[in-house]
């Protein structure tokens, strides 16, 4: 039993349910999106609502979020399923340290600091327990087969290239360019230096560059064997 507490957040479902310690909260969050309230308020505004305990502040902050926690986590570990059980952890420890957060910068760097570090520990913890990053990469996503339009084919062709960068590198790359986050705002999520982010940046995008055009030739030469 974790801590004496159920945690349940539901990543694929409607229903979000909460129980830890004293806090106990089930947000209903189906059909939040057709709510125009819920489309409307900004996140000081929910984040003032939540800590008073609204549960509907509380569900719109999930969903507004949840698939960016689960994103990150995705990059880092490479396991749908310790994906899965580490957006539950991150939630709900964001909604229990929602006082902590000053206001000073944007929530979602904030919460995406939350998911950063609690992905590289969950690694972490993967490694002494002698998992490898291969079998990790094995466990669940890898892109499926089947017909794809050419968007779908660099999407995967993309995605393929980034699961050949360091856990840590990939999440940095997924940051600067797919969440157009600032060095700034990385070096606050991952705690390192400037230097050593672009020093990170410079050097995956060369990996990335590679790996794409080795992808490209392996493409050509099936192409060419087939002809």
């Amino acid at each position: 039993m974790r801590n004496k507490a159920t945690r349940t957040i539901a990543a694929h479902t409607k229903t979000v349910h909460l129980a830890t310690g004293e806090h106990h909260l089930r947000v209903t969050v189906e059909h939040i999106g057709s709510v125009p309230w819920t489309r409307s308020v900004e996140d000081r505004e929910a984040i003032a609502l939540a800590i008073s305990g609204d549960q509907r502040a509380i569900g719109v902050l999930i969903a507004r979020y949840k698939h960016m926690v689960y994103t990150v986590a995705c990059r880092v570990l490479r396991n749908t399923m310790d994906a899965e059980e580490v957006t539950q952890d991150v939630l709900v420890k964001a909604i229990q340290r929602l006082k902590e957060f000053q206001g000073g910068g944007k929530f979602s760097t904030w919460l995406y600091s939350i998911a950063y570090r609690m992905s590289i520990t969950a690694l972490r913890k993967r490694k002494d327990a002698g998992t490898s990053l291969e079998d990790l990469g094995r466990s669940g996503l890898e892109p499926s087969e089947g017909p794809a339009s050419t968007h779908d084919d660099r999407s995967i062709a993309l995605e393929r290239a980034l699961r050949s960068l360091e856990p840590e590198n990939a999440a940095i790359v997924t940051m600067y360019y797919l969440e157009e986050m600032s060095v700034d705002e990385i070096v606050t999520v991952t705690g390192l230096g400037a230097s050593n982010v672009k020093v990170k940046l410079h050097r995956s995008r060369k990996r990335l560059h590679e790996e794409l055009q080795r992808q490209l030739k392996e493409e050509l030469w099936t192409l060419s064997s087939d002809a």
